[in-house]
């Protein structure tokens, strides 16, 4: 957990990302031109229709998406946690975001204003490879996602959803960790929190997760893997039967 009180080091932070990558010079500009958020309480960040002026690193937290039905009500259809990025599009598609964009509670981010970053991307067009590749990362594991988690036990589906937020947070190796609440593998899971309790602790039972405060410890990510893609589910069918999906 980052201590409000201790200076962040935004350019530890950065270094790891793909502006790091292209050497100390374009590092040192981009920290220079960084500023520290902190939000104590869900805060909207960016509102759909307007342009987006600050490209954000979550260093705690997460940042949510909105989509807002024609009711009024809204939806959360993405995420970003720890070590991403939100967003990279509308920093290079003229067209205003249509979503609505909100920090999490208790959340940091490190932010960059747009203008810095497409002027970094025309300076040093190296640039554009590297996020693409950042984009097309965060595009294959929502596919995944879509593709195979309605075609997954619940257990299972909880499992991959774990798998693939270690992917998007570079935990790769094992064993790792991932930061994340309860209620937010909920939230992404489209499921109660009643539910996701159930999920979880039979994943912790089975040895394949640990949970902690605000983080979720993999022993062995590839065994974590290799249940959430089993042909058949562990779960007995009056298990099944008693956790349900929200629509």
């Amino acid at each position: 957990m980052v201590n409000p009180r201790t200076p962040l080091d935004v350019r530890a932070f950065l270094k790891p990302t793909v502006f790091g990558q292209l050497g100390p010079e374009v590092l040192d500009e981009v920290t220079n031109c960084a500023v520290v958020e902190r939000f104590e309480v869900p805060t909207l960040l960016n509102a759909a229709g307007a342009s987006l002026e600050r490209l954000r690193l979550v260093v705690e937290g997460s940042i949510s998406i909105f989509a807002r039905k024609p009711s009024g009500k809204e939806v959360v259809i993405s995420e970003v946690g720890p070590r991403g990025w939100a967003a990279w599009l509308p920093c290079f598609v003229a067209a205003p975001p249509t979503h609505d964009f909100y920090s999490g509670a208790k959340s940091c981010f490190i932010a960059l204003p747009v203008k810095v970053v497409q002027s970094l991307c025309l300076q040093y067009p190296e640039l554009y490879p590297l996020i693409i590749g950042e984009i097309g990362l965060r595009f294959r594991l929502l596919m995944e996602w879509a593709s195979q988690s309605i075609l997954l036990a619940p257990e299972q589906r909880m499992a991959k959803l774990i798998v693939l937020l270690a992917q998007e947070q570079k935990a790769v190796s094992s064993p790792s960790s991932i930061v994340i609440t309860q209620s937010r593998l909920a939230n992404l899971a489209r499921c109660s929190r009643q539910s996701a309790n159930v999920l979880l602790s039979n994943l912790e039972q089975k040895g394949l997760i640990q949970l902690l405060y605000g983080k979720c410890d993999i022993p062995d990510l590839a065994a974590l893997a290799e249940f959430a893609d089993a042909e058949e589910a562990d779960a007995e069918p009056e298990e099944k039967s008693r956790l349900t999906v929200r629509d």
